[in-house]
């Protein structure tokens, strides 16, 4: 069997209409290259899976039984392929070109780019968020100490870049969003797939964290254009920010918790957390046990 350019991993979870939308963008405007077209499924139980196998039975389908998070359904697809690149693609985008060749050919030309991604757009072809920088200590101690923000012109100047590209640059950036990112197989082979405990939320972030110290710059790439549809998911308010608080947790304990930094970082992020003790009490109360009871 010839080896695909590239393999499109999507990974669904109760949006079956979004995931057809995609998956019908994908096969009009994808040219000149050879794919394929992995789906993980988190038991959407929602006809996602049927629908797939009736409309489009070329996909390579994955059906989990439970939902496992973002993260693992890739990893279980990436496993899988055997394509040079992968791309890793969600569900509520629509391609607006042949983006993932132009994203291929970028990556061919240029070895020492680990990641790229598109410009991102929304329905009314708006430039929005398509990359960020990464979070450090010292930018979530300005997030949380706001009085401090003066003394910092230049660290927020980075946090508040909302990472919408409006000069459509080709630029190297800290990270690509999750929406969108094609990577080197090659890459993830030397730095590894997504960290697991990551169920939802950072989890692109330190990935491209590691990608990074391995050597590898990620880049914009403004030729290629996808329209992300955000907000269109499910939405479960307290489970999300609970996921979100705990990621954003195990994204600086990860990257940065080395002996000197890790009690500044579980005193900050308990700091943090607790400001917000009345509007989310139950998941702030399992946010606190979370960090307490982790052993680093």
């Amino acid at each position: 069997m010839v080896r695909k350019d590239v393999s499109i991993i999507l990974v669904s979870y109760k949006t079956k209409d979004l995931t057809r939308n995609c998956i019908k963008s994908i096969v009009e405007k994808t040219k000149n290259i050879s794919y394929d077209i992995f789906v993980v499924d988190n038991n959407s139980q929602d006809g996602t899976c049927e629908m797939l196998k009736e409309e489009f039975p070329f996909v390579k389908l994955i059906e989990n039984s439970q939902n496992i998070g973002f993260g693992a359904a890739n990893n279980l697809a990436i496993k899988e392929s055997d394509a040079e690149y992968v791309f890793l693609l969600n569900t509520d985008t629509l391609l607006v070109n042949n983006a993932v060749k132009i994203l291929h050919d970028f990556l061919e030309n240029n070895r020492h780019v680990g990641v790229c991604g598109a410009n991102l757009y929304d329905e009314n072809m708006n430039h929005i968020h398509s990359y960020g920088v990464f979070l450090t200590l010292k930018r979530q101690m300005l997030k949380t100490f706001f009085m401090f923000r003066i003394f910092f012109p230049n660290e927020m100047k980075l946090m508040f870049d909302k990472g919408y590209n409006q000069q459509n640059e080709l630029k190297s950036v800290d990270y690509i969003t999750g929406a969108d990112m094609m990577v080197r197989k090659s890459v993830l082979d030397e730095a590894g797939l997504f960290d697991e405990r990551f169920f939802l939320y950072f989890e692109e972030n330190e990935l491209q964290y590691r990608i990074r110290k391995s050597g590898y710059d990620i880049f914009i790439n403004p030729e290629a254009q996808i329209i992300h549809l955000h907000g269109k998911s499910p939405k479960e308010n307290e489970r999300k920010v609970y996921e979100y608080r705990k990621s954003q947790y195990l994204f600086l304990r990860l990257c940065y918790g080395n002996r000197k930094n890790i009690f500044w970082i579980k005193s900050l992020m308990l700091f943090n957390f607790g400001m917000n003790i009345f509007k989310y009490p139950k998941c702030i109360a399992g946010l606190f046990k979370y960090i307490l009871n982790d052993r680093v």
